[in-house]
């Protein structure tokens, strides 16, 4: 049995082509995905808590990051511009997600102005081990 060698328009290639238009499908999906999605990550790593509950509720939610900026709605603010938020929706209760090194006077400047625009409810958001 003889072996007949291949001429070079008959070997077998692969054609990256479909890959390419595949991967750039993917990525446009995903970067279509990312923007459309109304919630943002979470830029603080939460403590772990032993004991917590869950609640649903229609709250601020504000972020305290570890230089001790605030940030709501994606964006970063200043304490007055918090007090002017508070003061115009008027929260029922405020959700303060602090970082787990965050120092405690940026938590307790949060928390004086929500007490001054009398929010009800503060609570502290932490997270549970798994």
């Amino acid at each position: 049995m003889r072996r007949r060698r291949l001429s070079y328009d008959e070997r077998a290639y692969i054609d990256v082509v479909p890959l390419v238009d595949t991967l750039l499908a993917v990525f446009l999906f995903l970067a279509i995905l990312a923007f459309q999605s109304p919630m943002t990550f979470l830029a603080v790593k939460l403590p772990f808590a032993q004991e917590g509950e869950k609640k649903v509720l229609s709250t601020m939610r504000v972020q305290v990051l570890k230089d001790g900026s605030y940030m709501y709605e994606g964006k970063k603010v200043s304490l007055e511009e918090l007090d002017k938020q508070m003061q115009t929706k008027q929260p029922g209760s405020l959700v303060i997600e602090a970082d787990e090194d965050t120092l405690h006077k940026f938590v307790v400047a949060l928390m004086d102005i929500a007490k001054k625009e009398k929010v009800q409810d503060v609570i502290i958001a932490t997270r549970t081990r798994r």
